[in-house]
């Protein structure tokens, strides 16, 4: 996460922004289905579609071409990337790194805790062994270090031999440690992306698309993406092409995780590296991936991005938010199954142990999110678990589809984790709470600061009135966005083997989401953890949804709703089934 001190400069009391805050406190937040206009037969043709559902998919997607589409639709090789070399800083990192594997210095790889920071790092770490590189790879403590390039950590690779630390997923604002390192005789390269501070760190070398002198076209990479870009430049030419290509295939696996974990936008490069990650994935039978899938109960085979998000990432951050993130990255670098599997019951462990902790605070804080949600926004202090506060505002915002503030109450400062709703850029809503706020940044619908703990009133203020501002000075409205209208009977496996074709989907390019109308309720049975199931009709088609930690009351048998939700696959005692997963339903009209 990438934080900028506060200003200071604090807004009068007859500022603009002061006065639409004050006048937004009791507006209202309403949700609202929107539904994209439909196309014609010209935009199928122009788009070379076979159906005019899935021309209206890609149109849904900004895609206007039949070369756009060709590429979106089949996005399977890296040569697609841009030339690594375009990025700022590149030319010298990759000649700094070849020269310390010739000269045998030793190389640290200096990670975040979090899976973005760790799969990038093992993804950096495997390159540079591939080269011929001795490396140590060191992951910050979540508790002990915090956040980002810390002096100890320099101080501890520099005294085990370390000559060049290249930092993954963070380091652009590690001025104060960068200077560390170069007393202790540490070049250090950055390989980071989030967001480029005025005064960059005097490293040997930064790499970063954001920058502002940087030619690289593509400006979303996760960290695992930069990294990736940063091993194909090192690898590049050490054997036969053929054999690099699959070297660099399986350092996509990462890559994958470490982009759907960051949440970047599934577009352009991420969207290939992505696919061809998990393709790499579940070709090569990695033992690591293989076991968590294995704990997770999904089938390596058919790993997806929903897979990675859903099951495996969870696993892997559950090493950081409950012990050691060095258990994710040995799970991630294990070469044997035996290993691979005893890490992954760990982590398994750890998770179902993290689950329980967060279900049991859940539960102790749902009376007050539930009356905090009809301001359109929600904000809880307490004492939180160190690590637990942005899971705990996911399940908040899932649930109440409002954005959530949790914040870890301290003394005399606290730290708060923010998670948002498609329409509200968290970032600029934080700009509305500065004068609150020491320090403060991150993403569009994931962001995290720190406060002195006498501003968390203020601050709650400020916040759901910011986000009631969000769209043009109207208050906010949660707003579910879907692709067309179909009927139960369309849904089935030619829809799910055209759906098929729009994966990777996640953030910036959401999974295809549909309306239908009038459907009777045949059956709803409530399911362990909070979900349930229904059978739905309409006509004589009949088919099964599944609704998981709804925000929304079980609809009753026997009536009329509308439904808002996705298609997936599944399978059940070994037979395949296509059902919808429903995210939000009204009573039918």
């Amino acid at each position: 996460m990438q934080y900028r001190l506060r200003s200071d400069g604090v807004p009068s009391s007859g500022s603009g922004l002061e006065d639409a805050i004050n006048a937004a406190i009791d507006a209202p937040a309403r949700a609202h289905w929107e539904i994209a206009a439909r196309i014609g037969e010209e935009e199928q043709r122009a788009l070379d579609a076979e159906s005019l559902l899935e021309a209206q998919l890609l149109w849904n997607r900004g895609i206007r071409t039949a070369e756009d589409a060709c590429v979106f639709l089949t996005p399977s090789t890296l040569a697609l990337l841009g030339d690594p070399l375009t990025m700022r800083g590149m030319a010298e990192a990759v000649a700094r790194l070849k020269a310390a594997i010739a000269n045998g210095e030793r190389i640290g790889v200096y990670g975040d805790y979090d899976v973005d920071g760790v799969a990038g790092a093992a993804l950096l770490a495997t390159a540079i062994r591939a080269a011929g590189g001795d490396v140590v790879v060191y992951v910050p403590d979540r508790a002990r270090d915090g956040y980002g390039v810390n002096p100890d950590g320099v101080r501890r690779l520099a005294e085990a031999g370390i000559r060049v630390i290249v930092t993954v997923d963070c380091g652009v604002t590690a001025n104060v440690e960068v200077a560390l390192a170069a007393e202790l005789g540490v070049d250090v390269i950055v390989a980071d992306h989030h967001a480029v501070p005025a005064e960059l760190p005097a490293a040997f070398a930064v790499l970063n698309p954001h920058h502002t002198e940087c030619a690289y076209a593509f400006k979303e990479l996760a960290a695992g993406g930069v990294a990736l870009q940063l091993a194909r430049a090192l690898l590049a030419g050490r054997g036969s092409a053929e054999a690099v290509g699959e070297q660099l295939e399986q350092l996509a696996a990462f890559a994958a995780l470490s982009t759907v974990a960051d949440i970047v936008p599934l577009i352009g490069e991420n969207r290939i590296i992505v696919r061809v990650g998990l393709a790499a994935a579940r070709a090569s039978g990695h033992p690591g991936l293989e076991a968590l899938c294995r704990v997770a109960g999904r089938a390596l085979s058919r790993l997806s991005a929903q897979d990675l998000a859903f099951s495996v990432i969870p696993r892997l951050n559950a090493a950081s938010r409950m012990g050691d993130a060095h258990r994710a990255l040995d799970l991630l670098l294990a070469e044997d199954a035996v290993t691979a599997r005893e890490l992954a019951r760990t982590l398994d462990q750890a998770n179902l142990a993290r689950r329980e902790r967060v279900s049991t605070i859940l539960l102790a804080i749902e009376e007050e999110a539930a009356a905090a949600s009809r301001e359109g926004a929600i904000v809880l202090a307490g004492e939180y678990p160190v690590g637990l506060a942005g899971l705990i505002a996911t399940r908040v915002t899932e649930r109440h589809g409002v954005p959530c503030v949790v914040i870890e109450r301290g003394d005399p400062t606290s730290r708060g984790s923010a998670r948002g709703v498609m329409g509200v850029h968290l970032v600029k809503v934080l700009e509305a709470c500065e004068p609150c706020l020491i320090q403060y940044g991150g993403h569009e619908r994931a962001a995290g600061f720190s406060l002195t703990t006498a501003q968390i009133e203020p601050f709650r203020q400020r916040f759901v009135a910011a986000v009631r501002l969000v769209g043009d000075g109207q208050p906010y409205r949660r707003v579910l966005q879907a692709d067309g209208v179909l009927n139960l009977s369309s849904i089935g496996p030619r829809l799910a083997d055209l759906l098929d074709r729009f994966e990777p989907a996640g953030a910036g390019n959401a999974r295809p989401t549909f309306i239908s109308h009038r459907v009777l309720v045949r059956a709803a049975n409530e399911l362990r953890g909070g979900h349930f199931s229904l059978r739905l009709a309409q006509g004589m088609a009949v088919r099964r949804a599944v609704s998981f930690r709804p925000s929304f009351p079980m609809p009753v048998p026997g009536t009329l709703i509308d439904v808002l939700y996705e298609v997936e696959r599944s399978t059940f005692a070994g037979e395949e089934r296509v059902e919808m997963l429903v995210r939000d339903l009204r009573a039918a009209d």
